[in-house]
């Protein structure tokens, strides 16, 4: 079992399973970046799409080498263009190096992260809503075939052969997606939905598979169910008390077996990815309240100060005070 302290220092093996449409390409054109990528739970905060008419956002992001991107899962579709640097990508279950010129799909439901990113990572992320490409048209055909995958009955590869014949029409047409949205000239709303019918038609072409025979998908929804049920379990849960066999008993294994599953999922052991939490929510009230260190270390769930100045050293690179003065503005 881990206590407040336990969960600060320890390293026990635990791991997950499949869930978002997202693609993952590198060298484009020189738009506008992110600055000051952390701990970046900002990004899948951000997945919200407010306009309910226009379902649609890119985002155009540089992460630094202590970065990462929180195990996570939305409904949207998710397209994410890499332009330079190398990341571990880890979806649904299996982890992916990332480099320039790669693109990665994330099936909508997908559980999905991004951790050990070398220096400037730098990446677009291409965001939509099913409704975008006609989840809500009266075509019942159409209809059918974008829920399949909208509801996980299917799925896309998660990462397009390079030397696939299509490959580079693919490409140049994300690349166009993208410069549409920048530049949202006359009429882009149109040319971006356009835009993205067709790569979703494409995908479903020549990226397309199946994701479990029809006998096997209930039980991989339920999976799936239950790991996302952990998941919202350790966002409101963190900073207390969590033992493995709590952990286990929420998605119905043994804590052998979940101790497996959690690591292949995430990549990560269970204590490892509290931790990573632990420090994602410290760096947040470091930099937007006045608490003090001692303080927010009690709010996480360190009860050692000297605990929490080591945890989150190890993931953020400098201890929790030089993070805080770095923060400051100049006087």
């Amino acid at each position: 079992m881990f206590g407040r302290d336990d969960l600060c220092y320890a390293n026990i093996i635990v791991g997950w399973d499949r869930f978002v449409l997202a693609l993952i390409v590198i060298d484009l054109s020189d738009l506008a970046i992110m600055e000051g990528a952390r701990m970046r739970k900002d990004l899948w905060e951000n997945t919200q799409l407010a306009d309910k008419a226009f379902p649609f956002n890119v985002f155009h992001t540089r992460f630094q080498e202590q970065d990462f991107l929180q195990l996570h899962w939305h409904e949207h579709f998710e397209m994410i263009l890499v332009e330079r640097g190398f990341a571990t990508l880890h979806i649904g279950g299996k982890p992916f190096d990332a480099k320039a010129g790669d693109v990665f799909l994330i099936n909508s439901g997908e559980l999905h992260a991004i951790y050990q990113p070398g220096d400037s990572f730098t990446f677009y992320a291409i965001v939509f809503h099913p409704s975008l490409i006609g989840l809500q048209t009266s075509d019942l055909l159409e209809t059918d075939l974008v829920s399949s995958y909208s509801n996980g009955n299917r799925a896309f590869v998660n990462r397009p052969d390079p030397n696939d014949a299509h490959f580079a029409l693919f490409l140049q047409t994300l690349n166009s997606l993208i410069m549409e949205f920048q530049l949202k000239e006359t009429g882009y709303e149109q040319a971006v939905k356009a835009l993205v019918r067709l790569l979703f038609t494409w995908s479903l072409r020549w990226y397309a598979m199946e994701l479990y025979p029809d006998n096997q998908m209930g039980a991989y929804k339920q999976k799936a169910a239950r790991f996302k049920d952990l998941l919202r379990h350790i966002e409101v849960h963190y900073a207390n008390k969590i033992t493995l066999e709590q952990a286990a008993s929420i998605v119905h294994l043994s804590p052998y077996h979940f101790c497996k599953a959690f690591k292949k999922m995430t990549g990560l052991t269970f204590v490892q990815f509290v931790n990573q939490y632990r420090v994602q929510e410290a760096e947040k009230l470091l930099r937007n309240t006045s608490l003090s260190v001692t303080e927010i270390a009690d709010r996480i769930g360190c009860a050692s100060i000297n605990g929490f100045s080591k945890l989150f050293k190890q993931h953020r690179g400098m201890s929790p005070n030089k993070l805080r003065t770095a923060e400051q503005p100049p006087r």
